[in-house]
């Protein structure tokens, strides 16, 4: 389309717009661990070694573990998972009944459900198996650069608009 009067159409500043926010957004996204393990599985991989199982790109808020031990025989792990979710049913923090204690951690950073789930410690988001992760509120800065870094892109193009 030819620029009429050596400016750019409306619609296509609004097109070019539209897909910063929409790449924007989809930059967003988290990478998390997502497996699962239950007692008597032979693979555990899910419970011990992070960094060997599925990793994936999630659209969700937060990558969450929840581990659930025998009460009398904390060594003894019943299930664990390590997933994406919006809300996770506890952000940090651990429920007990009389069989079980259940523990569950949360977190917003790439790759940082690779701990053992028990454990609120460092916030760095590397992954690996043994690293401790818990709550870490809000977005990374660098996911902040990246929305003032498109907005310093087509603001100059708004201004034009007008």
């Amino acid at each position: 389309m030819k620029p009429r009067n050596g400016r750019l159409s409306k619609s296509i500043l609004f097109t070019g717009f539209c897909v910063a926010v929409i790449s924007t957004h989809l930059s967003n996204a988290l990478d998390c661990y997502v497996c699962s393990y239950l007692d008597g599985y032979s693979d555990t991989s899910c419970l011990y070694n992070a960094s060997a199982v599925k990793a994936i790109n999630c659209t969700k808020k937060y990558c969450v573990t929840v581990r659930q031990e025998l009460r009398r025989n904390s060594s003894k792990v019943i299930s664990f998972l390590r997933d994406c979710q919006d809300e996770p049913v506890m952000l940090y923090g651990n429920r007990p009944d009389e069989t079980f204690r259940t523990y569950y951690t949360s977190c917003q950073q790439n790759l940082c459900n690779g701990h053992n789930g028990r454990v609120k410690n460092s916030t760095n988001g590397s992954g690996g198996g043994g690293i401790h992760n818990a709550v870490v509120p809000g977005k990374s800065a660098s996911q902040g650069l990246l929305i003032s870094s498109w907005s310093l892109i087509f603001l100059p193009f708004l201004a034009l608009w007008r």
